[in-house]
């Protein structure tokens, strides 16, 4: 394998620096530093990248708000980045900012031979500009009375654009021959309507703002910030476009292959040592795989340069059902969910509550039911167990495999499948299944200690070779365990691996550990807790003191309004019913049943599945991709020998005529019905 072989470059979003971190960014980032580690676990020279995106409208206003520079607006608030990073045990990665100079080199290299390609010409743009999202709104977009809107500012100015229209039918050979370039499918789906609808040209610069990057053939001109802000990517990797430069001969490299897709970090004999690109993954939420997947490519292609391998688009992650939002005041500050739980509960639950891809439901009862059940619990509780044992009964030290029965046959088949398993899962970004996979192991182990009952060997001394053949299993078993969870909980990882006495830190070890086991004799050091349980009652007393009156008992409930009918209810009746919006990702018929159809949805709750008697009204394709309103907590059943895990509302009229019952525009995955 060449040093190029085995590298493996990942980057999440530039992010905008007009907010402090929150969870969902916190989120791609954990996501980003789990993946590293785990392709650093196999062996890899892996690297990611992140950074901040300062070139926006946005920023230039804040700044002058506040009376400074924007660049000096920038340089208060990236260290509050680089230190949440920092708190959440992201590690060894590089913070490119689109400020440096180097970056302004790329760029200005890169688009002068855009345009000298004759892929851009000068026109004039008038629209509606989001100065949060520092971008120009389609007209689908523009919402009713948009000058009401405090972001929104319509803007005519001069402007050059991007032949994107250019690039609609190699976009369609491009992602028609790289199937997994977009990841989950149902992403995919959607953008390559979007692309078969249709591409218009794009506006690449400003003429109104000095703040950004000055075209190399305009100094009247910045580039607009989407634009410059995706070769970051780029100038992050250690890709030197200087001596790429050199390699062209009649408008094209000679060091990339026909198609252009097919280039490999190893043709690229320009490049030093250092380079990492081409790209293997883009990780990025929901509301922007557009530029990445389309336009981004679209550049490349342009400009004659290796394209990325993947981009992967996950979830939002929302607040007990709804939507995060600065506005709403339901952000999330990573900092209060490590205080409560910890850096590791904080990146378990959010590695584990959700499918990658899917919307996610944050709210801290679940964050502390997670802490406690799975890490304090299931993982803790075996060490502990393990631990103290094996000091009452062997004096600390890991007893020899002696007498072996069936069950302890049978928990070693189970910790070596659990490894091929997870590591599989690790290669396809299953994070939330490869931790049910771990955790179950950890389960099988405890109810193995029930079973076998190792305590009862003081009082049984001829079991002592067959509680002995238990420990070691034990022990090895947790090593394994540690050391495909250390992506994830780094900090207890560590923790218990200290706890085993075992040399070095299984954060840096490879997977070669795998194949290596405690030897017989090693001595333990005694335990001790890493994660302590949290009292769920408490904190809530803490935080919601119940209401009381001034005798010092409860309010009473108030009465009901509407005492008519036997079939009024209550609210409190209603409120017991949980509506939420889902999306539907699959949907396919029942075998040999008409009218059913089984639905795959996105709950932002971690998916479920749903049979629907909606056959005869709505084809499976016609389905996918829709939002409907789901009754979320009915008891699950069986139908046709498959789980049905709710209910999928519709509307029915006197001619039987059937509708499904769906939000009028887009929310949320998750949000709830009320």
């Amino acid at each position: 394998m060449t040093s190029a072989d085995n590298k493996y470059y990942l980057t999440t979003p530039i992010y905008y620096v007009n907010f402090k971190p929150h969870v969902g960014t916190s989120y791609t980032t954990i996501l980003a530093d789990v993946t590293i580690r785990q392709r650093r676990f196999l062996g890899m020279d892996a690297m990611f990248l992140t950074g901040s995106d300062e070139h926006s409208q946005n920023i230039a206003d804040l700044a002058a708000a506040a009376g400074k520079t924007p660049l000096a607006y920038c340089d208060e608030i990236i260290p509050k980045f680089k230190e949440c990073w920092a708190a959440c045990r992201v590690d060894d990665y590089r913070f490119e900012r689109t400020s440096d100079e180097r970056h302004h080199n790329l760029v200005r290299t890169f688009w002068q031979r855009i345009f000298e390609s004759g892929d851009v010409y000068k026109g004039e743009y008038s629209g509606w500009y989001h100065t949060s999202d520092n971008r120009f709104l389609d007209e689908d977009e523009v919402p009713e009375n948009p000058e009401t809107h405090p972001r929104l500012k319509f803007i005519t100015e001069e402007a050059y654009y991007f032949r994107l229209s250019k690039y609609q039918q190699w976009l369609e050979e491009f992602h028609a021959a790289n199937p997994e370039f977009i990841v989950p499918d149902f992403r995919r789906n959607e953008m390559l309507k979007r692309i078969e609808g249709g591409l218009k040209d794009i506006c690449i610069s400003r003429s109104g703002t000095d703040w950004g990057i000055r075209l190399p053939w305009d100094g009247g001109h910045v580039f607009y910030v989407w634009i410059e802000a995706l070769l970051t990517y780029m100038t992050g990797s250690g890709f030197d476009i200087d001596a790429f430069e050199k390699t062209f001969s009649a408008g094209k490299s000679r060091e990339v292959r026909e198609p252009l897709w097919d280039t490999r970090r190893a043709d690229l004999q320009s490049q030093p040592e250092t380079n990492y690109w081409p790209c293997d993954l883009h990780l990025m939420a929901k509301d922007i795989p557009w530029f990445h997947v389309v336009i981004w490519p679209a550049m490349l292609a342009s400009y004659g340069a290796p394209l990325p391998r993947q981009a992967f688009v996950h979830g939002y992650w929302n607040f007990d059902g709804e939507k995060m939002s600065k506005s709403l005041g339901n952000v999330v500050d990573p900092y209060d969910a490590i205080e409560l739980v910890g850096v590791d509960g904080l990146r378990y639950f959010l590695m584990r509550e959700v499918p990658l891809g899917l919307d996610g439901n944050f709210n801290y009862e679940a964050l502390i039911s997670r802490f406690n059940f799975d890490l304090a619990n299931d993982l803790g509780n075996l060490v502990h167990r393990t631990v103290s044992m094996i000091h009452q009964s062997f004096e600390g030290r890991v007893p020899e495999v002696l007498a072996v029965t069936d069950l302890d046959e049978a928990i070693e088949r189970q910790r070596r499948e659990t490894i091929d398993n997870v590591l599989e899962m690790y290669a396809g970004f299953r994070y939330s299944e490869l931790l049910q996979e771990l955790w179950a192991l950890i389960g099988e182990a405890n109810r193995y200690i029930d079973e076998k009952k190792p305590w009862e060997v003081k009082k049984n001394p001829e079991r002592r070779d067959e509680i002995a053949t238990v420990f070691n299993r034990l022990v090895n078993l947790i090593r394994s365990v540690l050391l495909l969870a250390a992506p994830v909980i780094p900090e207890g990882a560590s923790k218990f691996w200290q706890i085993l006495n075992l040399e070095g830190d299984p954060s840096a070890l490879t997977v070669d550990a795998l194949a290596d086991s405690v030897s017989a004799g090693h001595q333990l050091n005694p335990s001790e807790p890493v994660y302590r349980r949290l009292d769920l009652n408490k904190l809530r007393a803490e935080q919601d003191p119940p209401e009381v009156t001034e005798d010092g008992k409860k309010p009473a409930d108030q009465a009901d309004d509407n005492q008519s009918g036997t079939n009024v209810i209550t609210i409190d009746d209603f409120i017991q019913v949980q509506l939420r919006v889902a999306r539907i990702l699959k949907a396919e018929k029942v075998e040999k049943a008409d009218k059913l159809l089984c639905l795959q949805l996105d709950d932002g709750q971690g998916g479920r599945q749903i049979l629907a008697g909606i056959a005869q009204w709505y084809k499976p394709e016609e389905l996918e991709g829709r939002q409907v309103v789901i009754v979320a907590n009915l008891a699950p059943r069986k139908l046709r020998g498959l789980m049905s895990e709710g209910m999928v509302l519709a509307a029915s009229d006197s001619e039987g005529r059937l509708a499904l019952v769906s939000p009028v525009s887009e929310v949320s995955a998750g949000a709830e019905v009320r």
